[in-house]
């Protein structure tokens, strides 16, 4: 599933229920539910015809690509379905770790962004960030590589950041077999944390927030947020003299080899500047300007005028928990009920070096 797809009819009669409603509160649950169903409505009746077809026939659960639920999957979706009904979420319950794991890694299969990114394990309240892993020397260990090794690792406080999402979940997944739930729970919230995962690791400043790839990871400033890096403007083509700053740079004064870059951009900038400047027509066909293999990633998340070149898995965010709650700031949906997702998360780079800025 691809994420962002409402088509601009559905997006026109949303913005026309927020302009004229007088509840605005109430308003804004409305066009959310709007457009979410409009979205997945395909979803929605894939699998209530496939909840059908299971009941009939159990043996079609691979080919469904239903899970067998654990324990603790299964008590959560049990209560998320009787909402409003015998059980209601009078506290936080916090989504199982199988849950968060799997989601992330469907993030990071439909993010062309997130893909470049290392998931800690959900439910770990520190893991380790590293440019190196270890170091060695012919002859023993010595103080020298003790120092250089410590030098390069430091540990990730994973639960001190929040990132909220909203969740409408229609009344009719209640009817379905709970793996069904699971089917569509997960996909709904991978959706929902995709825009504010991939705008933590670009843009967030540090501040209750990770520290994204466009800002410096030790310097900050005095409202205590990162400050950001600094954007060149001398890069003019993607020729071997060209790119020779910022491969040098990205590997870290020669401490690692540059295999692939990925260069992030907004579309607009990707179609205007870097596509005319990357390829041009050959006999054959379009031909590369660049030597080093270079991935263009489109990402609307990216800021119009500055993109960033930068490298795989060099950053690393994790998740502690995601708890959720019924939403009871205003009346409920005649046909959804809505939840707040709170995400204890956090994220930074192995180091500055993993992610070169400059003017598109």
């Amino acid at each position: 599933m691809k994420f962002n797809n409402v088509n601009q009819e559905v997006q026109k009669n949303a913005l026309e229920l927020l302009n004229n409603a007088e509840d605005k509160s109430k308003a804004i649950l409305e066009a959310v539910e709007m457009l979410q169903s409009a979205q997945h409505a395909d979803l929605i009746a894939q699998l209530q015809e496939e909840n059908e077809a299971f009941k009939a026939n159990s043996q079609l659960k691979d080919k469904l690509g239903l899970r067998s639920l654990s324990k603790n999957e299964k008590e959560f979706y049990e209560k998320l379905v009787k909402v409003n009904q015998s059980v209601t979420f009078t506290q936080s319950d916090v989504i199982p770790t199988e849950v968060i794991d799997r989601t992330l890694d469907d993030v990071k299969k439909e993010s062309s962004t997130l893909k470049l990114v290392q998931m800690a394990p959900a439910g770990v309240k520190k893991w380790l960030v590293a440019s190196k892993t270890g170091t060695a020397s012919w002859g023993g260990l010595t103080d020298e590589l003790t120092a250089e090794l410590t030098a390069t690792i430091t540990s990730l406080n994973i639960d001190v950041n929040k990132l909220y999402v909203l969740l409408v979940v229609p009344k009719a997944v209640r009817d379905l077999a709970l793996p069904f739930v699971d089917k569509y729970f997960s996909a709904i919230l991978a959706e929902a944390m995709h825009d504010g995962l991939v705008n933590g690791y670009l843009n967030g400043n540090g501040l209750n927030a990770p520290i994204g790839i466009f800002n410096q990871i030790s310097a900050v400033n005095t409202d205590s947020t990162h400050k950001a890096k600094t954007v060149a403007s001398t890069l003019t083509g993607f020729s071997p003299k060209q790119l020779a700053p910022v491969k040098k740079y990205l590997s870290n004064d020669g401490k690692r080899a540059i295999d692939t870059l990925y260069l992030i951009a907004n579309p607009n900038d990707a179609y205007e500047y870097i596509d005319p400047a990357l390829y041009y027509m050959g006999a054959n066909g379009y031909i590369s300007t660049s030597r080093t293999k270079i991935e263009v990633i489109e990402e609307p998340m990216c800021t119009a005028g500055k993109a960033i070149f930068t490298i795989d898995q060099a950053y690393v965010l994790g998740m502690d928990s995601i708890k959720v709650d019924e939403y009871k700031e205003t009346k409920a949906l005649d046909d959804a009920d809505v939840f707040v997702a709170k995400v204890y998360a956090n994220g930074r780079a192995i180091d500055d070096n993993t992610a070169y800025p400059f003017d598109v």
